[in-house]
């Protein structure tokens, strides 16, 4: 590893975070010196600050913390294909002692959109992968009725490996959720966040690297930034940058919390960062600064 390359990619994270802090603390903008960061949108190295988490968590996981795994896996699934906290908010969970109406689902889709109501999330692309169909159709149809119908063989993975990496795997055989991995990978993440998964034995030891991630390695190693790597080789890297963390991280971000996604997470992230200060290119989205209130934390609205 270049250690340049890591006090930089450390360093991304020292600053990040700390923006987080002081806009929590309501604090007067701008959060950081740094211009890169207070023009354009980065996530929080810790995804369990995100709002759209942080509103997950307290409205949606933890007041269904004691209902079955099962149920749990697949309301995470749910949450997780549409990505708005304001669709959850109308839909509401779904209680395997009353069923799932599939037609409610489709319907309060096709309404919300057709009346321009915030539905999908704009954070990543759903696609209909090839399907001729209405997206509602695709995605209640043909990527959550399967974890519906399997939802319980899910959670025997869950409970008999204790891993974040077989349930991804196994939720990946489904359509909608393999591929990349991605969408697997946002699900195995909150589930490690509830009693489905919070037992994971391998946090510390794995995670799914995206493009960004492995963009953020070759980085990190001084190779060609096209230069591909499968997960094995992905993972043993970033084990070895998880282990800087103590060195690396500064008093005010919690290195005890520092696990493969916060490091998986925060190459992507710093990836972006890298283009931008070197003229590579940009991110997608700017950055408007505003104060927001502790009340507003607490109700997910502050990332």
């Amino acid at each position: 590893m270049d250690t340049e390359a890591v006090e930089s990619y450390f360093g991304w994270i020292n600053e990040r975070h700390s923006i987080y802090q002081r806009r929590v603390a309501n604090e007067n903008p701008p959060w950081t010196k740094d211009r890169i960061l207070q023009d354009y949108k980065f996530t929080n190295p810790f995804r369990e600050n995100d709002k759209v988490t942080v509103w997950m968590r307290e409205n949606w996981t933890k007041p269904n913390h004691n209902r079955p795994h099962g149920e749990i896996i697949f309301n995470c699934c749910l949450f997780r294909m549409i990505g708005t906290s304001e669709f959850a908010d109308a839909h509401k969970w779904v209680y395997e002692d009353y069923g799932w109406d599939k037609d409610r689902t489709k319907e309060l889709i096709q309404d919300r959109l057709s009346k321009g109501l915030r539905t999908f999330t704009g954070a990543y692309i759903i696609t209909n992968q090839g399907l001729k169909a209405p997206k509602s159709e695709v995605v209640v149809d043909h990527f959550l009725t399967p974890v519906w119908e399997n939802k319980n063989e899910l959670s025997e993975v869950a409970t008999k490996t204790a891993s974040l990496q077989e349930v991804h795997s196994a939720l990946g055989a489904y359509k909608g959720w393999g591929g990349g991995g991605f969408m697997s990978y946002e699900v195995v993440t909150d589930l490690n966040y509830t009693p489905a998964l919070d037992f994971a034995k391998d946090k510390f030891t794995w995670a799914n690297a995206g493009p960004g991630a492995k963009r953020g390695l070759n980085r990190i190693h001084l190779r060609d930034l096209k230069k591909g790597m499968n997960q094995e080789t992905a993972n043993t890297e970033m084990q070895l940058l998880l282990k800087e963390a103590p060195t690396y991280c500064k008093s005010h971000v919690p290195v005890d919390r520092v696990d493969m996604r916060t490091i998986e997470h925060s190459l992507c992230e710093w990836d972006k960062y890298e283009r931008v200060r070197l003229g590579q290119g940009t991110p997608r989205s700017r950055y408007k600064a505003d104060i927001l209130s502790n009340d507003n934390f607490k109700k997910g609205t502050v990332e």
